[in-house]
């Protein structure tokens, strides 16, 4: 473990080492080199960015452990939320929101008041615009549900409880995590091997969130230990070598965050993996 820390705290990745100090160590540490390092990295426009692109750039900033007060964003922009459709674009920006320190604001308390209200019986979420053409009352979509899943874990975290959680964890489950529930052996993200649901995959995206990830969101919400999270604890210390590193499946092609070498160690998913060991014993 001491190896695997050290590693961590190494000055290549600022970010992690910041979030591994804070978070995994609960101690202190500069933001300022992170700032320098993640805005240095973004593109000098990012926030001229529309759609999808906008929400990565505001989850990379999010997932160095920065807030608002340590990166220059433009509030009104990132708070303009009057086309949020719940679906996983908007989830992704709603976490990013969160992480940065807008939970307070109208607007994301406008949000979080009518997510119920949105949330199907399956427990789940898919795009409304989907939602009100169908005349008939649709299954929710996995791709939302995963990255709904890491929001809520996100608001947890910081006191915010959700009307929306208990079902939503009902829906993985029924699914036994990963999996159909007319067939428990099918994956229902069933892509080539690196780029599914049950691969460390990172960064996550709109359309794939990694192992990781999802363990982390589970022992977040408080069910780290629960039984039904074995499995995924097993496949993920399976991608585990000698030291306790994570090792990296699949990455995105274009990536909103530095890139890591897939096949190599992770230091994003070994951090998330640690994160995950320490919230299972809260």
């Amino acid at each position: 473990m001491d190896k695997t820390i050290s590693w961590l705290t190494e000055n290549s990745n600022p970010a992690i080492k910041y979030r591994t100090l804070t978070e995994l160590l609960s101690g202190e540490a500069d933001k300022q080199q992170v700032s320098e390092w993640i805005t240095g990295f973004l593109p000098t426009d990012w926030q001229e960015t529309k759609g999808l692109w906008y929400n990565y750039y505001l989850t990379a900033i999010a997932e160095c452990g920065l807030t608002y007060q340590d990166v220059d964003i433009n509030k009104s922009k990132a708070l303009d939320l009057s086309n949020v459709e719940f679906s996983c674009g908007d989830f992704m920006r709603l976490r990013a929101l969160i992480m940065l320190g807008f939970q307070n604001e109208p607007q994301i308390l406008e949000i979080l008041d009518k997510l119920n209200k949105k949330q199907l019986p399956d427990g789940g979420f898919l795009c409304l615009h989907r939602v009100d053409k169908m005349k008939y009352q649709p299954k929710s979509c996995v791709k939302s549900n995963n990255i709904a899943l890491l929001f809520c874990s996100e608001c947890k975290k910081r006191g915010i409880e959700l009307s929306i959680t208990d079902d939503l964890l009902s829906y993985y489950w029924k699914h036994n995590l990963f999996y159909r529930t007319s067939n428990l052996s099918e994956l229902i993200i069933d892509a080539r091997e690196g780029w599914r649901t049950i691969d460390v995959f990172f960064p996550f995206e709109v359309m794939r969130v990694g192992l990781q990830n999802i363990v982390e969101a589970f022992s977040a919400l408080g069910y780290g230990n629960d039984e039904r999270l074995t499995k995924a604890w097993d496949m993920l210390n399976a991608q585990r070598n000698d030291i306790g590193q994570v090792l990296l499946n699949g990455t995105l092609t274009k990536s909103y965050l530095p890139k890591e070498r897939v096949g190599k160690p992770s230091k994003w998913a070994t951090f998330y993996t640690l994160l995950a060991e320490k919230l299972r014993t809260i």
